[in-house]
C-alpha cells in the first residue's frame, strides 16, 4: 500500500462522521476535539465519559454515511463496513476503518501538539503502538514553548517579515541545551560503546582531543564539525578553560555539542572538572564511560595469588608539575599500581622509588599505543625503569606490581606459539 502522510486542512466546513460509541471512537472523539474538528458521533450506545459533541443515538443505517465527506469507523462491524464500500462505489469519500487498514484510504497518526506545530508519526495503520511510542520519544525533544514560537514567526510572514537566519537561531537554541562527554576507549573503534557511536552520529559538533584515534574520527558524518583542542601533555593548543569557553559558545548557538575524550571522561579526563562548568552554566551534561587503558591492556590487574588490590594513579598535576605521592604504593605486596601519563616522568619516579626503598626486582610493564595497530609492549624490573622507557612512545601506561610478569602468558603470540 503506498501511502503519503498529509495535513488535511479546513476541515470545519467538511462533514465528519464518527461512527461507534466505544472505548476506541472515545479516543478518536478526543482526538478530533483535541484538534478543533466538529464532527457528529453517531451510536445506539456511548461509552461512559464519552466527549461532549454532537451525538446521535441510533443504529447506523447506509443512508447515515450519505450525510459526511470523512468518516472514522470505530465500531468494527462488517455490516457498516459493507455501507462504506458501496458508498465509496458512489462517490470518493475518506475512510478510517480503524480495525481494518486495507479498507481505509486514510490514518490517524500518532501527534506530537504545539498549538500550531503538529508533529505526525505514521504506521500506515499497521502499528499504532509503535507509532505512539515513537511519538513519545520524540515528543521528549521537542521544547513546551515552540508553539509560541511558531506564532511568532506566523506573525512575522503575515507581515511580509520572514528572517531565515533569525529562523533556524531560534529553532535551534529553543532546544535544550546539552553536551555530551563521551568516552572513546583506547583507540580501536570496535571498542566504542553502541550508546557511544549512536550518539556521535546525532551531534552537530565535536570537541576532542589529540589522542582520539584517525579510526574513531573516522566514524564522525561530515556534517558534524570537528573541533582539535589538543589537551597533550606539556603543549596543550588550548587551556581547559578555554575549552569550557568554546564549548559554551557552541551550545549557546542552539547546536548539539559532543566531547569526545580518549579513554574515559572520569579517569583522569577532567571530565569532572568539565561537567561541573556545564552544570554551573545552565547546561544538560550526560556522561557516556569509555574503555579505559587503566583496565584494558592485556592483563587482569587483579588476580588470585598475585594482586588484591589495584591503584591507577596519574604521575602528571596541573602546570606540567610532576605526581611522586604515590610511589610509596610500590611497596605494597599483592598490589597492581597503574600510572598514567608517567612515562616521560620515569626518572623522577625511579628516583623517588629509590629513596623510599622499592625492590629494583619489582615488575614493570609498559604498554603503549593500546589497542592500536601499533601496540607495543616491554616488560622488565623497576632498576631498569628508565631504559624499558626509552623503547616505547607515548600514550603509554606504566604497570607495577607482580601481575606484571604474567604478560606474556596472556597475550595472543605465546597461546599461537603452542
Amino acid at each position: 500500500m503506498a501511502t503519503l502522510p498529509i495535513t488535511l486542512a479546513n476541515l470545519e466546513r467538511g462533514k465528519v462522521g464518527l461512527l461507534g460509541g466505544g472505548k476506541v471512537a472515545k479516543h478518536k472523539a478526543e482526538i478530533l476535539i483535541r484538534n478543533q474538528i466538529p464532527f457528529t458521533a453517531i451510536a445506539e450506545n456511548f461509552y461512559p465519559d464519552f466527549p461532549e459533541c454532537r451525538k446521535v443515538e441510533k443504529k447506523i443505517e447506509l443512508t447515515d454515511i450519505a450525510n459526511f465527506d470523512y468518516i472514522i469507523d470505530a465500531t468494527g462491524s462488517d455490516e457498516v463496513g459493507e455501507y462504506l464500500k458501496q458508498e465509496r462505489k458512489k462517490r470518493f469519500l475518506l475512510v478510517n476503518r480503524v480495525d481494518n487498514p486495507t479498507d481505509s484510504n486514510f490514518f490517524f497518526n500518532s501527534l506530537i501538539i504545539r498549538k500550531g506545530l503538529k508533529i505526525a508519526v505514521s504506521t500506515s495503520g499497521k502499528s499504532p503502538k509503535m507509532g505512539q511510542l515513537i511519538r513519545n520519544r520524540i515528543e521528549q525533544l521537542i521544547p513546551a514553548n515552540f508553539g509560541d514560537l511558531l506564532e511568532k514567526f506566523g506573525k512575522e510572514r503575515e507581515n511580509g517579515n520572514i528572517d531565515i537566519a533569525s529562523i533556524e537561531k531560534e529553532t535551534k537554541q529553543g532546544f535544550t541545551k546539552k553536551v555530551y562527554l563521551i568516552g572513546a576507549g583506547t583507540g580501536d573503534p570496535e571498542l566504542l560503546t553502541i550508546k557511544a557511536y549512536r550518539t556521535i552520529q546525532t551531534l552537530d559538533t565535536i570537541f576532542y582531543d589529540h589522542l582520539i584515534s584517525k579510526e574513531i574520527l573516522d566514524l564522525v558524518p561530515k556534517s558534524c564539525r570537528l573541533v582539535s583542542v589538543g589537551k597533550q601533555k606539556g603543549s596543550h593548543s588550548k587551556k581547559q578553560s578555554e575549552i569550557n569557553r568554546l564549548i559554551v559558545d557552541e551550545v549557546e548557538k542552539g547546536n548539539l555539542v559532543g566531547r569526545l575524550k580518549a579513554g574515559d571522561p572520569y579517569i583522569f579526563g577532567r571530565g569532572g572538572e568539565e561537567f561541573l562548568h556545564l552544570v554551573q552554566q545552565g547546561i544538560d551534561v550526560e556522561v557516556i564511560p569509555g574503555v579505559s587503558s587503566a583496565t584494558s591492556f592485556g592483563l587482569p590487574p587483579t588476580l588470585r595469588g598475585y594482586a588484591s588490590g589495584l591503584s591507577i594513579v596519574s604521575a602528571h598535576l596541573a602546570g606540567n608539575r610532576v605526581n611522586l605521592d604515590w610511589v610509596h604504593l610500590l611497596k605494597i605486596e599483592n598490589h597492581t599500581i597503574i600510572v598514567l601519563m608517567g612515562l616521560s616522568r620515569v626518572q623522577e619516579i625511579y628516583r623517588k622509588g629509590i629513596e623510599l626503598g622499592v625492590s629494583n626486582n619489582l615488575p614493570v610493564l609498559i604498554v603503549s599505543n593500546i589497542s592500536r595497530p601499533n601496540e607495543k609492549r616491554v616488560l622488565g624490573e623497576f632498576g631498569n625503569l628508565v631504559s624499558l622507557a626509552k623503547e616505547v612512545t607515548k600514550p603509554a601506561i606504566l604497570v607495577f606490581g607482580e601481575v606484571a610478569k604474567l604478560d606474556k602468558q596472556f597475550q595472543k603470540e605465546f597461546y599461537n606459539g603452542c
